[in-house]
């Protein structure tokens, strides 16, 4: 068959053809036969999705063994990234430090003392400390000069202290 009788036959029928080497060279890259057979039908799929990009007269073979190439080139970075990203995973979870019994203590320890204080003062410590606003967005939600916010938050934090017998450096 030349070129131009080429050109006019079926894509499918054209690699069809060519399927018995795409399998030999699928095992020699492969090493295993179910991943051969793999590789040769995600080639066939790709060439046929690509066909538009074929230049008739040209080296039928060599493109699809080239797209095979690449497919399984491809292929194995997936799964070095796959690996490298599971291996990261299992190594973070094993290094993850798991709330210990006094974190939690703490933590009801905390919300204990911010009930003993004030509305003013819980209010004023929820919305600088915890909240993070800033002392001037805090004031105009209250409705409140700066100032006033600043010395509700430094008396909240103070009995704070107290309560949960901290000192100074501590809150």
């Amino acid at each position: 068959m030349t070129n131009t009788d080429m050109a006019n036959v079926d894509p499918g029928k054209q690699i069809e053809a060519q399927i018995p080497d795409l399998k030999r060279y699928a095992r020699s890259l492969a090493r295993s036969e179910a991943d051969a057979n793999d590789l040769v039908q995600d080639c066939v799929e790709r060439a046929l999705l690509k066909w538009h990009l074929y230049k008739p007269g040209t080296n039928l073979r060599s493109w699809l063994f080239t797209m095979m190439r690449n497919v399984f080139i491809s292929q194995k970075r997936r799964e070095a990234v796959s690996q490298r990203y599971m291996s990261q995973a299992v190594h973070d979870e094993s290094t993850i430090a798991r709330p210990s019994q006094m974190h939690s203590v703490y933590l009801k320890e905390t919300v204990q003392a911010m009930d003993e204080l004030s509305e003013q003062e819980r209010s004023a410590v929820q919305m600088l400390g915890i909240d993070e606003l800033s002392h001037q967005a805090a004031a105009e939600l209250n409705s409140l000069p700066v100032g006033t916010m600043k010395s509700r938050l430094s008396r909240g934090r103070a009995n704070l202290r107290t309560v949960l017998q901290m000192s100074e450096g501590d809150l």
